[in-house]
């Protein structure tokens, strides 16, 4: 199999993970709903103009558009139904909860999409997975053990819909390529949070009080990151691309313990461990 989705993963993973890090100041002082709608105006241009340069040529059936349609709703909704989850639940809950998806991927690839996976590319995918719960992985306060179910509720739908849209996104980016899907993206998920911030914030916009500049780096780091992670999809198995993405938190939690001077727990040390020996298992 060939490797040209690893340097996609890995960026995908890089900007993401540094997206979160520099996002976290700002998330703090500022709503979610407006916060999606900074995102989808980044995305619309970026993914925009992105299209606009490098779209492939093709007549494709108004069946395949609706798919991919379908297909970027699902990841669009994924991040409502998430900011709802915060709303409701405890963040080391829900955020887990909701960050598991891709296991789900895996199997929808494998059953639908007709994906193969060799011993090593499936030990390469268990320890992948297995590194980000245990890196991840929070105790939490016994003090504050009380989550409500409808965080959990809203948490199981993120797992659901960003599973699936991975999933079907591979499948119309083999019709239709990535650069026409990540077009549709780009129209459809802007549109989803726009009513979803008209619904919730009522049409006001408050304007973080921290630094903007930050913001829209962190900002241009998840669009940037959607970029590359549908261009590892479309160059390698989703079943093993999706796992491998998911990895990002590594990343976010490993630079803000370099930029407060802490140290990695002999746990998370653990779980580097595990990953560096996953990644030669995936050219086996």
């Amino acid at each position: 199999m060939e490797l040209l989705w690893l340097p996609f993963s890995l960026a995908t993973i890089m900007m993401y993970g540094l997206g979160q890090v520099f996002a976290k100041e700002t998330r703090a002082d500022a709503a979610s709903a407006g916060l999606l709608v900074l995102l989808g105006g980044n995305m619309l241009v970026m993914w925009g103009v992105y299209w606009l340069l490098l779209h492939e040529p093709g007549t494709f059936g108004l069946e395949t558009w609706l798919w991919a349609a379908a297909a970027a709703a699902l990841s669009g909704f994924a991040y409502v139904t998430y900011y709802e989850s915060l709303r409701h639940g405890k963040v080391s809950i829900v955020g887990t909860i909701a960050g598991a998806y891709a296991p789900w991927t895996v199997v929808l690839a494998l059953v639908f999409l007709g994906e193969d996976m060799s011993l090593g590319e499936g030990a390469g995918v268990a320890l992948v997975v297995a590194s980000m719960l245990v890196f991840t992985y929070s105790a939490g306060n016994n003090k504050e053990k009380r989550t409500e179910l409808l965080g959990i509720a809203f948490a199981a739908c993120s797992l659901f819909f960003w599973g699936t849209s991975a999933a079907l996104a591979k499948d119309v980016i083999t019709d239709i390529g990535n650069t026409n899907f990540i077009g549709m993206y780009a129209l459809v998920c802007p549109s989803i949070w726009a009513v979803y911030w008209i619904g919730t914030a009522k049409g006001r916009f408050e304007t973080p009080r921290s630094n903007k500049w930050l913001l829209e780096l962190s900002l241009l780091c998840f669009a940037g990151g959607g970029i590359t992670l549908y261009l590892a999809i479309e160059n390698g198995d989703v079943s093993i691309v999706s796992p491998i993405t998911n990895l990002y938190p590594i990343v976010t939690i490993a630079a803000a313990k370099i930029r407060l001077k802490e140290r990695l727990s002999l746990r998370q040390l653990m779980a580097l461990a595990m990953l560096l020996v996953s990644i030669p298992l995936f050219s086996l």
